[in-house]
């Protein structure tokens, strides 16, 4: 997959409300580049005024998770695997899509800071699933405590410090 084919699907398919691009494994880049999905990614919550489902993978910095809060106000559910930089790419996300009901990630790098963050935006937040993240137990039950309405499922939580990858 390119960046060049993404930005020109969503320029060409403006009405849709699903976008689902599924590049597995980890830290796939454009293919023709090498370059991270950044700039097709943030075309596509550009691009689709009425997206409330994103599901997103491969390369991804935090500089596309940027362009997901500023753009994806609509989005209901996000799906993120395989991708990101740092807790600061879900703190964009919690920050901006603020119709957020449904996060769900997996095998990225996000842990308990970028969860605690977005603790005052979870008012609309029913379901949160994370797996193969940088979470700890800590980190889950603090929100829980906060949030006892919010259902949090965490997969393979290292009680390490640092929360590394499993």
């Amino acid at each position: 997959m390119t960046n060049v084919a993404v930005v020109a699907m969503s320029k060409n398919c403006p009405d849709l409300v699903v976008f689902r691009l599924c590049i597995i494994g980890w830290n796939i880049p454009d293919r023709v580049t090498g370059e991270p999905m950044d700039e097709g990614f943030g075309a596509i919550v550009k691009n689709y005024k009425k997206l409330i489902r994103l599901a997103v993978s491969g390369l991804l910095t935090d500089k596309a998770f940027c362009y997901i809060g500023q753009f994806g106000k609509l989005v209901r559910t996000l799906s993120v695997a395989f991708a990101g930089d740092s807790d600061m790419g879900l703190k964009y996300v919690l920050e901006g899509c603020t119709n957020l009901q449904k996060l769900e990630i997996r095998d990225s790098p996000f842990g308990d800071s970028a969860l605690w963050s977005g603790l005052h935006h979870f008012d609309n937040m029913r379901f949160v699933w994370m797996s193969s993240c940088r979470v700890a137990r800590e980190g889950c039950l603090n929100v829980a405590r906060h949030l006892p309405r919010l259902v949090v499922e965490v997969f393979r939580i290292d009680e390490e410090e640092g929360g590394e990858r499993g």
